[in-house]
């Protein structure tokens, strides 16, 4: 499958550290959330974990301290390699990807997770196939864990004028993306600006989504992280 668009500002952005943040305490803070709410799920192991878009490492450190080994995924060398510095675990295996294969064994991961990534990758195709690997990758009554804003989250009321508001933003950061990827590709990777994409996504969809490709228990949570964010859980079948 051919790369999103998306990760040519995300790839531009790794190069000069932008967008993802080192910090391990609150990657600590975030963690602790999180791992609370997944003992609910009784994991039947916590020997592996992958995690999709590790950045510099702010979540990778915590999460290792609680699984055998964890996978973390990146498509950025530069994000890989400082991550990589700043977590200094020896259980941790690090890769840079480009297409949303996950270069794991089948049925040999007990948990999928992913902060502040889903969001803004622009092709729905790459974000289904991630699903779809996650599903490959977990063994039976492993756990899908996904940052993915919803209404309601991030200070999002879901009302008419808010969305109409939030529409004409990202329509406009559409239209400027445009030109930012055009320089990019030509290997300007400073600009004066900094724009991403940005997608809403919505309860009824992601379930009728990994629903059909094998996960059940699926479910929205808001947390208390940073003001509220919303995190997808689901269970991987049998």
């Amino acid at each position: 499958m051919k790369e999103p668009a998306s990760n040519i500002e995300w790839r531009a952005y790794g190069k000069i550290n932008y967008g993802a943040s080192p910090d391990l305490g609150m990657g600590a803070q975030e963690w602790a959330i999180l791992s609370d709410h997944l003992q609910q799920y009784k994991l039947p192991n916590y020997t592996r974990a992958v995690e999709i878009g590790c950045g510099n490492g702010r979540l990778t450190k915590s999460i290792a301290r609680d699984f055998g080994t964890v996978e973390a995924l990146d498509i950025s060398e530069q994000r890989v390699a400082r991550a990589s510095r700043n977590v200094n675990l020896g259980n941790i295996h690090w890769h840079v990807v480009k297409e949303p294969l996950i270069p794991v064994q089948s049925g040999s991961a007990d948990l999928v997770i992913s902060t502040h990534v889903i969001q803004h990758i622009d092709d729905l195709r790459v974000v289904q196939a991630y699903f779809a690997e996650s599903s490959r990758v977990l063994q039976s009554g492993g756990v899908l864990l996904m940052h993915i804003p919803v209404p309601g989250a991030h200070g999002s009321t879901g009302r008419l004028g808010e969305v109409l508001r939030r529409t004409t933003k990202e329509w406009a950061k559409a239209a400027v993306l445009l030109t930012t990827r055009a320089l990019m590709r030509a290997g300007v990777a400073k600009l004066p600006w900094k724009v991403d994409f940005y997608r809403w996504y919505d309860y009824p969809s992601l379930r009728a989504t990994l629903e059909g490709i094998g996960f059940s228990d699926v479910e929205i949570r808001l947390l208390p992280w940073a003001g509220g964010h919303s995190y997808v859980f689901a269970r991987r079948l049998g």
